[in-house]
């Protein structure tokens, strides 16, 4: 009797103890779906400050390289101002960007960066143009015969004349530069040696190619100083003067070729009041 008394006290506490057991599993079950969704949060903020960084990275590689390419241009050539003030405005801005601390921040700083990307990237390729083009200039400046091949005397000019073999009328396609026998004879821009050869008329002849459509050739000469496929620069001795093929003393003949057409060499020249290589 005592025994059946004291399990119908207990009886009662069974539903509060699954109540609160279900309370406890409901409560813990609401916090790992907060924790889980705290999780994701962290893991997505994760995700965008990376892919922040590495923009960030990118943008500044960019800029590094612009740095290069404008110190690299003004130590070539003149920029623009206006150019150097809109690059330093956009550098400065960039930099200011790149202080962020918060979500809405890092938001908007994902658009800005993107544009700055962009814009340098458009910047960049228009150096990158700019720079083509100074190294192109730069190129034909070597390239162009602005010197005389010797030192000497203009004893025959370009143009038509008399010739001294036959008395006839004819077309001097050259400047011929008399000076004494083996005087060195020089390379009037930088170029490739196509012909270092005997050549009929021309006796001991040397072709160079220079590149843009331009060829200088130098006749009558008494030996050679460069061979074919050799890289000359303005200035290095290619021969000496002498009076080889059709020739009436000891002179070296000069000619400028445009593509494919003569050109008067004095026109090119720096000095045309002169005959002095060096």
């Amino acid at each position: 009797m005592r025994k059946a008394v004291a399990d119908a006290s207990h009886t009662p506490m069974l539903p509060v103890v699954i109540a609160a057991v279900m309370l406890l599993g409901y409560v813990a079950w609401g916090m790992q779906g907060r924790i889980d969704r705290l999780a994701l949060r962290n893991a997505q903020l994760q995700f965008e400050n990376a892919a922040y960084e590495e923009a960030a990275n990118r943008l500044s590689g960019q800029m590094t390289s612009l740095r290069v390419t404008l110190s690299d241009l003004a130590q070539r050539t003149a920029t623009d101002p206006g150019l150097d003030d809109s690059v330093n405005l956009l550098l400065e801005g960039a930099s200011a960007s790149s202080d962020l601390s918060n979500q809405d921040t890092m938001d908007a700083a994902s658009e800005t960066l993107d544009r700055l990307h962009v814009l340098l990237g458009s910047i960049d390729g228009t150096l990158q143009g700019v720079r083509h083009g100074v190294a192109f200039r730069e190129a034909a400046a070597d390239a162009t015969p602005i010197i005389w091949p010797a030192d000497g005397w203009i004893s025959a000019g370009y143009g038509y004349r008399t010739d001294p073999f036959n008395g006839r009328r004819d077309f001097h396609p050259a400047v011929d530069i008399s000076t004494h026998k083996g005087a060195p004879v020089y390379a009037t821009g930088t170029g490739r040696v196509v012909s270092a050869e005997r050549s009929g008329g021309y006796g001991n002849l040397v072709e160079i190619d220079h590149g843009f459509g331009l060829l200088t050739r130098y006749g009558h000469l008494s030996e050679f100083s460069v061979a074919v496929g050799d890289t000359v620069v303005r200035g290095d001795v290619i021969g000496r003067v002498g009076n080889t093929g059709r020739a009436t003393g000891h002179h070296v003949h000069y000619e400028v070729w445009v593509n494919g057409r003569t050109l008067n060499p004095r026109k090119l020249l720096l000095d045309t009041r002169t005959v002095a290589a060096n």
